[in-house]
């Protein structure tokens, strides 16, 4: 292929030598394309880093953003365990307190007016306590016994 080029070559020069034509090179698009080639080859390499340098960067941010977030959530998740164990506990003493004699025994006495054999009963009217204290417990914690009652039934 390099034979045919420079043959075309001698050609158009013989041709131009013949007719009288001088040809002059092409100064103008010579001298400009190298010069513009490393120029826009620096900007493009130039951009593509900082586009390179960007992402990268993005990224760690967003990693470290994400990270904290599901170190939040784990936190959260934590004590909302330590919540629902403690509910579970008290569930479970409740339901054992649910099942004891002292309370079957404590209900059949109050709510049911019952005696045992030999006792009597009676009742002492009270007057009307003023406000209740208002306390935001599960409902079911109403039913477990104070402390110091619940400690000994569950030991019956």
């Amino acid at each position: 292929m390099r034979t045919a080029d420079t043959t075309a070559d001698a050609a158009v020069d013989a041709a131009a030598d013949e007719g009288g034509i001088e040809l002059e090179p092409a100064p103008a698009t010579a001298a400009v394309e190298p010069k513009l080639l490393p120029w826009l080859a620096r900007r493009v390499l130039f951009i593509g880093s900082l586009l390179l340098v960007g992402f990268v960067v993005y990224s760690g941010v967003e990693g470290l953003l994400q990270a904290n977030s599901l170190d939040e959530r784990i936190s959260q998740t934590r004590t909302e365990i330590t919540q629902l164990r403690q509910d579970a506990d008290q569930l479970a003493a409740l339901i054992a307190w649910l099942d004891s004699d002292a309370y079957i025994e404590r209900i059949a006495r109050e709510d049911l007016g019952m005696v045992r054999p030999g006792e009597e009963s009676f009742a002492v009217h009270a007057p009307n306590r003023g406000q209740l204290d208002i306390t935001r417990t599960p409902w079911w914690a109403n039913l477990l016994p104070p402390e110091s009652e619940g400690a000994g039934a569950l030991g019956d």
